[in-house]
């Protein structure tokens, strides 16, 4: 492996090396579980993976130590012994003193006879070396939220002991608790003794993940020969496993070599590590063809937006062609960001609907949120899961769960201008990492979903008394609608919210739909009532027809008020065809084969009849 930098070890190990010194007890939080990459003593410095309690072994073996003990729920009390080491006999006078047998689990009430025989308060061991128990995954002593009495004494003699300690020569005999997070232990124990020295074990970063890549990637299928190209191969390997631990790193490799996946494709391995699929919907000759054909397509399904169908698509085609990301030399985020603005019922969401299936060849791939139903601050919990201890913790988060089981879907936020606040971070975390961490600790990743955001933003605002007035009308063309639509949303992310980091990372995705105009609610209002007189066919097996008048009648009543765009002129349909027709066929079923001929409408009081 290369050598790090000044062969110095990490500086948590450093803290650690330090704490042996001045602390009885010490909590060690954070990225517990993963492998360090650490010069080995025992082979002239030479750096290699180490996990946890091999690292440890390296500052505490330097400092005098005998022996490290561990101890695992189910496995209980082990003696850690790299290169099989001999049980030494301070190990064998804690075993006796405690009443227990190595490697036998035990319950907690013998845990406690444990720690008193290593911290040894009494030097009944004074002429043997100090020694380490390292309580590994700390936080599964507790079985509930509330301590039980023996868990509860377990705590309470830690806490005595940790005050009761004295000096074994220059160092104690020491205590590690080993957690994801410091909270999992009690707070009394944690907040209010002072001998406890809580150290966290950071997430790698770039630099460490480059030196590790660096020694990962001669085992890449078909890795460079040259030094020149491994070098290259790594930086490309550490930057596209952003948010990733050295020993997910390490399985990259494994799973590269079992699926044959060529160093060359590294970027294609993390991506099958991260979400589990081996296929890679985004890069088949499939959807470039669809591509090529989409924007007839979409324009025929979202009427009378073909700017917004133009500009998503160019959006879309830095995603296929792997140039999303590539002006800032990498790709964290999403595969897409799309930030869809203008009036209501112009088919901002019909167009997400409409990605999903060309994207993914399934309309149903897709995950929408009503983000006026996450006003509250509380309502986080149901996109990410409620964290440890709330109702509903085992059940996880419906955004973390959807991505989790479909990695490849759109997911779209609907007015996202009525969420809480507080969940603009979780967005930012997904547009900057292209992950979030869920309510039980697990990491969910977005990188190969399409993220749609929707608003009505910029249509109607507050004028200087903060009543609402009209920012734009149809009377205005597209390009007056989108330099307006566009100011008020840079207004309100930047001076409303406070938040010009999120205004940032969406500004360029911003596609403003145009109104919905004559022509277009003509055509919407006629493929409206064709759908309604298949369905009568369909369902009745009875021809629904209309003359001239009826059918200018109805056009005209569906047209008349274009505020709100094509959902009303679809409700104007329903309203002035539909309801008075179900209501004729429920009173007077009709006989398959028969015509029913609309002549006109015709209003009674607040409804409206058919004129057949």
């Amino acid at each position: 492996m290369n050598a790090p930098t000044a062969g110095e070890r990490p500086a948590w190990l450093r803290e650690v090396d330090l704490a042996l010194c001045a602390h009885p007890q010490i909590v060690l939080t954070g990225n517990v579980h993963d492998l360090y990459r650490l010069p080995d003593p025992e082979h002239d410095g030479a750096v290699r993976f180490m996990n946890l309690h091999e690292s440890i072994w390296t500052v505490a073996k330097a400092r005098g130590y005998g022996a490290i003990l561990t101890y695992a729920t189910g496995a209980g009390v082990e003696l850690f012994a790299p290169g099989g080491q001999h049980l030494p006999p301070e190990i064998a006078a804690v075993a006796r003193t405690a009443g227990i047998e190595l490697g036998r689990p035990i319950p907690v009430s013998m845990l406690r006879d444990v720690l008193n025989a290593v911290v040894d308060v009494q030097r009944q061991r004074s002429q043997g070396a100090p020694v380490a128990l390292v309580l590994a995954d700390a936080a599964r002593l507790f079985l509930g939220e509330v301590l039980s009495p023996d868990e509860r004494l377990l705590m309470s003699t830690a806490d005595r002991l940790a005050y009761a300690a004295t000096p074994v020569g220059s160092v104690y005999n020491t205590v590690f608790w080993v957690l994801d997070r410091k909270h999992d232990l009690p707070s009394w124990f944690v907040s209010g003794n002072h001998t406890l020295r809580i150290t966290t074990v950071p997430e790698p970063d770039l630099e460490v993940r480059l030196r590790t890549a660096g020694d990962l990637v001669r085992a890449l299928p078909g890795a460079p020969a040259d030094e020149s190209g491994r070098r290259q191969l790594a930086k490309r390997f550490a930057e596209a496993s952003h948010g990733m631990r050295l020993r997910s790193m390490r399985d990259v490799v494994r799973l590269a070599t079992a699926s044959g996946i060529a160093g060359e494709r590294v970027e294609d391995a993390i991506r099958a590590y991260r979400v589990g699929v081996p296929d890679n919907p985004w890069q088949g000759d499939a959807l470039r063809e669809r591509l090529l054909r989409a924007e007839d397509e979409l324009g025929s399904r979202v009427l009378g937006q073909p700017d917004a169908v133009r500009r998503v698509l160019d959006i879309l085609a830095r995603s296929v062609t792997g140039l999303a990301g590539a002006h800032t030399g990498s790709r964290k985020g999403p595969r897409g960001t799309l930030f869809f603005a203008g009036p209501t019922g112009v088919g901002k969401t019909e167009l997400a609907k409409a990605l999903a299936e060309l994207l993914f060849g399934d309309e149903h791939a897709y995950l929408r949120f009503d983000m006026s139903e996450f006003a509250a601050e509380h309502t986080e919990a149901r996109l990410i899961g409620a964290p440890p201890g709330f109702v509903g913790h085992d059940a996880g988060g419906e955004l973390t769960n959807g991505i989790r089981q479909q990695p490849f879907r759109v997911v779209l936020f609907d007015e996202i201008e009525k969420a809480h606040p507080r969940l603009l971070d979780k967005f930012l975390q997904i547009l900057d990492d292209g992950r979030l961490t869920d309510g039980q600790g697990g990491t969910v990743y977005f990188t190969e979903a399409l993220i749609v955001f929707t608003t009505n933003l910029g249509i109607i605002v507050p004028d200087d008394e903060g009543k609402p007035v009209e920012n734009v009308t149809a009377d205005a063309d597209l390009p007056e609608i989108d330099e307006r639509v566009r100011g008020h949303i840079e207004l309100f992310f930047r001076h409303g919210l406070r938040r010009p980091e999120l205004f940032n990372r969406l500004q360029q995705n911003i596609v403003v739909f145009d109104f919905v105009r004559e022509d277009v609610a003509e055509e919407i209002a006629k493929r409206t009532a064709e759908r309604v007189v298949d369905a009568v066919g369909r369902l009745f097996s009875v021809t629904l027809t209309f003359t001239d008048d009826a059918r200018e009648q109805l056009l005209h009543h569906a047209t008349d008020d274009l505020s709100n765009g094509g959902r009303g002129v679809v409700s104007a349909i329903e309203n002035y065809l539909v309801n008075p027709l179900a209501r004729r066929v429920f009173q007077n079923p009709p006989t398959a084969g028969d015509v029913i001929e609309v002549k006109g409408f015709e209003q009674a009081g607040q409804n409206w009849e058919l004129v057949v």
